[in-house]
């Protein structure tokens, strides 16, 4: 059954070219910075807005080392745009969560740090993602594969939860409390039991209303069992 996935999604597209990476990464430092939808002190997953100020900085200095033929720059600099990238990635997290939580002003939330917008309508293929359903404290999870999943759940993506495994590519979890903050992340299993890699972890904060999962997945109640914020 396929699921009704209305949507706006936020995409990095970071250049190619290092001098316009830096340009971009800059932006972002920039629009990050008494923002609007994410006050000064925001916290994305592990990583802090000081954090993601100084991998910046990290990296523009490695990136002028190795113009300056400083020995060692290159792996360095390397090194430092791993980071980068993974800091991205938890920026990303955050904003979908927020863009999610905030239909109607979405692209404004997209938009105000630098990211585009991806859009559809219609019936979509449904991608990785938790979404908040029209039931208090449950969450609908959803992947872009198909047939049988395993599905975690973390409060920090250090501690994980290990929630049952499906025979499809949805699943919803129950008895979360509203407001609290989890990481969710799937990965399909095929018929011979071979394991595929985790996705990203997603982000996503506990309230009510706005996304419903089709039928044929599991639910899982969790009520009683999850550990303290």
């Amino acid at each position: 059954m396929n699921t009704i996935i209305k949507l706006l999604i936020a995409v990095i597209k970071m250049p190619t070219k290092i001098g316009d990476r830096i340009i971009r990464l800059q932006q972002t430092v920039t629009k990050l910075t008494n923002n609007t939808y994410f006050p000064t002190g925001w916290i994305a997953g592990t990583l802090t807005q000081a954090q993601f100020g100084l991998d910046v900085t990290a990296y523009i200095n490695q990136v002028t080392n190795v113009k300056n033929h400083v020995a060692g720059a290159v792996g360095l600099r390397n090194a430092a745009w791993t980071t980068l990238k993974a800091d991205m990635q938890l920026i990303l997290a955050m904003v979908q969560s927020k863009a999610n939580a905030n239909e109607t002003i979405a692209e404004a939330i997209i938009g105000s740090v630098g990211f585009f917008v991806r859009t559809g309508s219609g019936k979509q293929k449904k991608q990785n993602g938790a979404f908040n359903t029209e039931v208090l404290g449950t969450v609908a999870l959803t992947s872009d594969g198909t047939g049988p999943h395993e599905w975690e759940m973390s409060k920090d993506m250090v501690t994980i939860i290990n929630l049952p495994a499906t025979t499809t590519a949805q699943t919803q979890v129950t008895g979360l409390n509203t407001g609290d903050v989890w990481y969710f992340r799937m990965r399909k299993v095929n018929g011979k039991k071979k394991t595929y890699n985790w996705c990203n972890w997603i982000m996503l904060k506990v309230g009510a209303g706005g996304k419903n999962l089709g039928g044929g997945g599991g639910t899982h109640s969790t009520a009683g069992d999850l550990p303290t914020a």
